[in-house]
């Protein structure tokens, strides 16, 4: 972290002030202003302006990431390829996907065409999940798909020591970042005998959607007991560490700004060895913009970088300088960014336990299927 200054000479130093607001809300959280200002001494006002006003206008994020295998879940990523004729649809069937089946993210991965998927499935159900994704390729919707379970997932915030916040741009040296200390492992991700309920995953579910609520206002909108909610929060989602963390994200106002001013990338090294695997996060760890990164029980790596087009080249080429032998073994893809969706956790699929019928959920299946065909139909005709 950057050395405290006096507040008045931030005006000419501001860089380093937002670094340790950002590097604070890691730590602490986004709510506790009175926190973030003792730790960074600066007036409270002046923090609540930041994070709600300034960091949102240059188009940072905080965003609550949830600690799925604490909650009975457990991540697996899928490359689903759709059959001809259900491309078209696929963006609504994925959508369906997460109603009845736990997906909580996909994006279509250009140039090669398939979706990457994420999905939180229950503990011990991903072999029964593999059958009912074989079953939608039986019925002629998917053309073919892998599923493999992640046996590590860790999530980054930006390195805000290179994006000058007065001109809203980052400027980055890479020479400087090939220097930098590479953080171990988040181990907050452990698996553990929590047992988790309605409540807990419905406040999970609103700090995902807005990390800056305060559980007072939640319990009021939702109508529940305010000292109900906040017992939950207090002993349940901090006490057994539901969110480990919050991050704080650059995505540039990704649903309204120009699909030109940022490159979302999906960068993939398959059958490594341990050495490479290490290797690969020295550096993949380094860059600015990483948003996470996941090792697949198949050895796989994959890294999602969030890249601002002027960087694209020089990102590409600092991978390269670090790992010049793996460069041929890298698979790169590109995210079509209008052709994504990002999910909270399936807090619809709990009760007093995961459901988890996978005859049930080729039953809702088919009905989609049927009735995205009824639709399609009734365009044609018209």
């Amino acid at each position: 972290m950057a050395r405290t200054r006096p507040i008045n000479a931030y005006k000419h130093e501001r860089i380093d002030l937002e670094a340790q607001i950002i590097e604070a809300i890691t730590r602490i959280g986004p709510r506790n202003v009175s926190e973030i200002s003792r730790v960074t001494k600066a007036p409270v006002e002046t923090i609540r302006y930041k994070i709600k006003k300034q960091f949102k206008n240059l188009g940072f994020r905080i965003n609550a990431e949830p600690n799925y295998k604490k909650m009975g879940l457990t991540l697996f990523w899928a490359k689903i390829s759709f059959a001809p004729q259900h491309l078209a649809t696929a963006p609504q069937i994925l959508n369906a996907l997460n109603e009845i089946g736990y997906l909580v993210y996909y994006g279509k991965v250009v140039p090669h065409g398939y979706y990457s998927a994420l999905f939180a499935i229950p503990d011990g159900r991903g072999d029964e999940y593999k059958g009912f994704l074989k079953y939608t390729q039986d019925t002629g919707v998917v053309q073919d798909f892998a599923l493999v379970e992640s046996l590590h997932t860790q999530h980054h915030s930006m390195n805000p020591r290179y994006f000058n916040f007065q001109t809203g741009k980052w400027e980055i040296d890479w020479k400087k970042v090939a220097m930098e200390k590479v953080k171990g492992d988040d181990d907050n991700q452990s698996k553990t005998d929590t047992a988790v309920d309605g409540l807990d995953l419905l406040l999970v579910k609103e700090l995902q959607i807005d990390a800056l609520q305060h559980v007072v206002a939640i319990a009021r909108r939702l109508k529940i007991h305010p000292k109900t909610l906040e017992y939950h929060y207090r002993a349940h989602v901090e006490g057994l560490n539901l969110i480990p963390r919050y991050i704080v994200r650059w995505i540039n106002d990704l649903d309204k700004s120009p699909p030109h001013s940022l490159v979302v990338t999906r960068l993939t090294l398959d059958g490594m060895s341990r050495d490479d695997s290490l290797r690969m996060r020295q550096t993949t760890n380094k860059i600015p913009f990483l948003w996470s990164e996941d090792n697949l029980r198949d050895g796989t790596y994959v890294a999602w970088l969030m890249i601002p087009l002027e960087e694209t080249t020089t990102t590409f080429d600092f991978i390269h300088t670090s790992l010049p032998d793996l460069g041929t073994r890298m698979n790169v893809g590109f995210i079509k960014h209008w052709d994504t969706a990002m999910y909270n956790v399936p807090h619809h699929m709990f009760s007093k336990g995961w459901s988890f019928d996978v005859e049930e959920m080729k039953v809702r299946f088919k009905k989609v299927i049927a009735e995205l065909a009824r639709k399609e139909a009734g365009k044609a005709q018209r």
